[in-house]
């Protein structure tokens, strides 16, 4: 029971290691998590343990454990994949075999506003994730992520829309999560009544 309570607060106070982010004030990141150049919109979290590298996050998003999103590429087409041929600054600290100057550019994979992201997803550079999509835990992403799908799955499909097509449509051309935080409170009751919600939303737009 002592090794177990000792390895749980081992755990506990594993920081998260940032390295070129960009937090606004409301957010979280979990112990254990390696971020690199990547931003977090405001209300936004990110689990433990999670690996990413070149990431834009937006507004309200949640991103489970264990994710692997972003980070480095191979070369394909080339005989060899390996980091020495390409690369001369590589964790091999090797640079004598590094003779092409091929530089992969890191693409990155761009996060939309009021994203859920499951646990132990994974998300290859480049994506981009439309606002309000939901990934399944465990998934695979190959492919961008349209508004307000769910999708789930290796590779990841869309399963269904979280709304109607009209909803969606009026849901993204409010951008509800750029309102002010006084606004939100008062919209908050109808959170779990999309029509409501749309009804109140637009209401106060022309106000």
């Amino acid at each position: 029971m002592i090794k177990y309570i000792f390895a749980k607060f081992l755990q506990k106070i594993q920081p998260a290691a940032l390295k070129g982010c960009k937090k606004s004030k409301h957010t979280y990141v979990g112990r254990g998590s390696n971020l690199i150049n990547c931003s977090l919109g405001e209300h936004s979290y990110v689990g433990n343990y999670n690996s990413m590298t070149n990431v834009e996050i937006g507004k309200f998003v949640s991103i489970a454990s264990f994710c692997s999103i972003g980070g480095d590429s191979h070369p394909l087409d080339s005989v060899s994949t390996s980091i020495v041929f390409y690369r001369k600054k590589n964790v091999l600290k090797q640079k004598k075999l590094c003779n092409s100057n091929i530089e992969e550019e890191h693409k990155k994979v761009v996060i939309g506003n009021d994203v859920w992201i499951g646990e132990k997803v994974f998300i290859k550079e480049g994506i981009h994730i439309g606002d309000g999509a939901v990934i399944g835990a465990h998934s695979v992403v190959t492919h961008d992520v349209e508004p307000y799908s769910i999708v789930a799955g290796v590779p990841a499909k869309e399963l269904r829309k979280r709304f109607s097509k009209s909803q969606i449509k009026e849901l993204l051309d409010l951008q509800w999560w750029d309102f002010d935080e006084d606004r939100l409170a008062r919209l908050s009751s109808h959170m779990s009544d999309i029509d409501k919600f749309l009804e109140e939303a637009k209401d106060g737009k022309r106000n």
